[in-house]
């Protein structure tokens, strides 16, 4: 409940209502006497046209480059409800972001937006609809590619997102709870970010770029952009709370150029190319953890570490296991989990590596048919 408010308030009160009463009359003094029209309204000049700073304009401009070909992603589910009668079937709708990719209609997106869909629809910013179908999806790295029949669609540019620096300004565009093609803008706060899927799955989306650009619900799919209107990344998860904290301003994009690799194999090969492991990047500092918390005499401190092999892929197939350190490719050394995927990016499919690993206190050598 709120208290009596004191008497000095009332005094500053009025005394601020006076200095504000006498500046209006002054104004209004000043507005009688102004050079110009008949009504004594000053004429109008350029210095009262907005001017945009440098940093305005490269935002605005980028925001026009890219912004036709960012598009709306609708999506529809029969589930199963049990109710008092029975078991019915209700719609369940969703919403997220893409951008269209190519001219023949494909749209790149996050696979989480398209997942379980029954019915797929697209909206275009000039007023265009389309009914979708997917192409191709990896859950493992949450991409799926769509595809669209019309004419005359506008195509973004992508971008290299490998030459991202931390600092740089970024633009995120997207339909945030309805709010259809939102603009929003920050800078990249991180790069190489590990961050582990929703959902209990196991998937760990890796080397991903971390900005503080908002993206909230419905941002999913669409691009982070540069200053110069390229594609960069793809907006695709945020963090909301840290062991119980609010967090502000931690956002998470796909790199754009690793998400076009997929992209190709997809339309290529109608899958991407998998090793079929989940883990992360080895560091001494990790290293270090591992052996204080397990006692174990863990040889290495770099390298890429299997926390799962999943069933039916080339790692279960060669006898690959949890626990186990990737230290060399091809007698290349590994450094992180991202240099085994550009080594099974680099063998193809139908390709093999050799893999030197660390199983406990032993060193082997893995061969993999991929």
């Amino acid at each position: 409940m709120m208290g009596r408010k004191p008497f000095i308030w009332y005094v500053v009160t009025a005394v601020v209502a006076l200095a504000v009463g006498t500046q209006l009359d002054i104004d209004r003094e000043r507005l009688t006497r102004a050079p110009g029209g008949d009504d004594g309204l000053p004429e109008a000049t350029q210095t009262s046209q907005r001017v945009y700073d440098e940093s305005e304009r490269a935002i605005i401009e980028a925001v026009n480059r890219v912004g036709a070909g960012v598009v709306k992603v609708t999506v529809g589910a029969e589930v199963l409800l049990d109710t008092f009668f029975g078991q019915v079937t209700s719609q369940e709708k969703g919403v997220g972001s893409g951008f269209i990719i190519d001219a023949g209609g494909y749209i790149l997106t996050n696979y989480h937006v398209i997942e379980n869909a029954d019915t797929i629809d697209v909206f275009l910013p000039d007023g265009r609809s389309f009914p979708a179908e997917v192409i191709g999806h990896d859950p493992w790295s949450d991409l799926a590619v769509l595809k669209i029949e019309g004419e005359h669609l506008p195509v973004v540019e992508l971008g290299d997102s490998t030459s991202l620096r931390v600092g740089q300004q970024v633009i995120a565009i997207g339909n945030p709870f309805g709010f259809d093609y939102s603009v929003t803008t920050g800078i990249v706060s991180a790069l190489g970010r590990e961050l582990i899927a929703d959902g209990g799955s196991g998937r760990v989306l890796q080397n991903m770029i971390q900005t503080d650009a908002a993206i909230n619900p419905g941002n999913s799919g669409g691009p982070l952009v540069d200053l110069q209107g390229r594609v960069v990344g793809i907006n695709t998860a945020v963090v909301r709370q840290v062991q119980g904290f609010e967090a502000q301003g931690l956002g998470f994009a796909i790199p754009i150029s690793a998400a076009a690799d997929t992209v190709r194999q997809i339309l290529r090969h109608g899958k991407p190319l998998r090793l079929g492991i989940t883990g992360g990047s080895l560091t001494p500092g990790i290293a270090e953890a591992i052996r204080r918390r397990t006692k174990m005499d863990l040889p290495v401190d770099e390298g890429a570490f299997i926390t799962r092999v999943w069933p039916g892929t080339p790692a279960a197939a060669a006898g690959l296991q949890p626990a186990d350190v990737i230290v060399a490719c091809d007698n290349r050394q590994v450094r992180s989990i991202d240099d085994v995927a550009q080594a099974v990016l680099k063998a193809g499919f139908g390709g093999r590596l050799e893999l030197a690993i660390w199983r406990r206190d032993k060193q082997l050598t893995v061969r993999v048919n991929l």
